[in-house]
């Protein structure tokens, strides 16, 4: 038979064998589909003034990726760029995204024929007692050259299902490049609200404990002299020490929320940040948008972490329903081999070979078959799994609008009180530059008003911080279509 007809032959079995590889075992990942209900109670939908500010919440609108803009603070900008660029945890994020990109691409490689070379030149020295003669042996020289071509038919997909396995995973690290962006973002935004808020109470705070102890010495006087009861002291002694308890308090929070800061942001507790924003620098986003449930499952880095999840495991059904069906391979090799050099490329020393081999399972055991199955348990407990997160994460955008409720009524109440008491604080400035209130009485007035605002700051601050909740819980506008990295 001609080298042609052979040649026909070997095509013919490589086109059927290719025909037949349109078979892939295993089910066809689909997307969950979003919630049935596509909103959120609409007691929690608050459109209701804060602090003098009336606040609407917008369901369906787009967040913006760069959400912290809202606040309108240059000085927090500042801070989350520099998050951003320093955050060993997001560098590591996407470090592991290039890796997993780079396994998809090497298990794609299995899709193109493996083609390989191979040159030797050795020396060798025969012995015929090896083979039951009688003699002295010879040595010779001997070059070979060779190259092979394999290529493994794909008959039922389980190549193909393992490259969709790795490209689910892929799909995994880029949504946890989004998980870690946001954890980050919220985390930076957070720890500088909580440090202004902190700042401020430091200073107030401050002025009240002068205030409590220049009564304390006012009582002290009054009772040397006869015009006094000792309890007084001891009250204003014990308030004194609970006022200096609290500010040091807060002076370890302020501490604390700066060295997070410059952890967030890569940097060791004692080099130099940005310039973190004031309380008052901070606006209360007038505009709030809320991603409605069908747009949650598309936007939560967490979500479309299980959703990767749930369709890496999908395919390893596939791979491991494959394994229970033959494999082909084809490979053909060619060489030449000569004991001299010079004759290496002639005729004489050609070898060759063609065709494929199959590997047909027959009895492992029932390892094939358990292995499948587990396989399908693990994609149920993904699909459990994801439909768990979705409600986690629907729960907690719910509870977080139920926040700003809460928090708008809050804010309404402190303003109120502190209105009041700064009122009374005026006036008994008055009162005291016209001799009607002893000096005593005017601190205490002052005091009052101290606190209130103490308690107004702390539910702005709140405030500031649920809104933050609302935006990460929404998914910060990450998206299923967001880009991290170059693939």
């Amino acid at each position: 038979m001609s080298t042609s007809a052979n040649s026909m032959r070997f095509a013919g079995l490589l086109a059927g064998c290719a025909v037949l590889g349109g078979c892939v075992v295993g089910p066809n990942f689909s997307r969950p589909a979003p919630p049935a209900l596509n909103a959120y109670p609409a007691a929690i939908m608050p459109v209701k003034p804060a602090d003098g500010v009336a606040q609407t919440i917008a369901p369906g609108v787009a967040i913006d990726p760069a959400w912290w803009r809202s606040f309108g603070s240059s000085a927090l900008d500042d801070l989350v760029d520099a998050g951003l660029k320093g955050s060993p945890t997001l560098v590591s994020a996407t470090a592991a995204l290039q890796q997993s990109r780079a396994l998809a691409r090497q298990g794609a490689g299995v899709f193109y024929p493996q083609v390989n070379a191979d040159a030797a030149a050795t020396r060798e020295h025969t012995n015929p007692a090896l083979l039951g003669d009688a003699g002295s042996g010879s040595t010779y020289s001997l070059y070979t050259v060779s190259g092979s071509v394999s290529y493994a038919l794909d008959l039922f997909g389980g190549e193909r299902r393992s490259v969709e396995a790795r490209d689910a995973q892929a799909d995994y690290q880029r949504n946890a490049v989004g998980a870690a962006r946001l954890l980050l973002t919220g985390s930076i935004v957070n720890a500088a609200i909580a440090r202004a808020g902190y700042a401020d109470n430091l200073a107030v705070l401050a002025d009240i404990v002068r205030m409590d102890s220049a009564q304390r010495d006012i009582l002290t006087a009054r009772y040397q002299s006869g015009y006094g009861a000792w309890a007084d002291v001891l009250v204003a002694e014990q308030q004194l020490a609970d006022d200096r308890a609290s500010l040091a308090t807060i002076r370890q929070r302020l501490a604390a929320a700066t060295t997070l800061l410059s952890q967030l942001m890569g940097r060791e507790p004692a080099a130099a940040i940005p310039p973190p924003p004031a309380l008052a620098e901070l606006v209360l986003p007038a505009d709030v948008p809320v991603s409605l449930p069908s747009q949650l499952v598309r936007q939560r880095p967490d979500i479309l972490e299980a959703e990767a999840t749930l369709h890496q495991t999908s395919a390893q059904i596939g791979v491991a329903t494959a394994a229970m069906y033959p494999s082909i391979s084809l490979t053909g090799s060619y060489g030449s081999a000569s004991t001299a050099l010079s004759r290496l490329a002639g005729p004489a020393g050609a070898f060759w070979s063609v065709g494929p081999s199959i590997d047909i399972p027959i009895f492992h055991g029932g390892a094939l078959l358990n292995a499948r199955r587990a396989a399908q348990s693990a994609n149920a407990r993904a699909l459990a799994d994801y439909r768990q997160t979705v409600l986690v994460a629907l729960e907690q955008t719910a509870d977080c609008l139920q926040a700003l409720d809460v928090d708008a009524e809050i804010a309404a109440a402190s303003r109120s009180a502190f209105d009041a008491a700064d009122g009374n604080r005026a006036l008994g400035a008055a009162n005291l530059s016209g001799g009607i209130i002893a000096e005593f009485d005017a601190m205490t007035l002052d005091i009052v008003a101290d606190r209130a605002g103490l308690v107004r700051a702390g539910a702005r601050a709140q405030r500031l911080q649920d809104v933050v909740a609302l935006d990460v819980a929404s998914g910060g506008g990450w998206t299923s279509a967001a880009k991290v990295a170059p693939k």
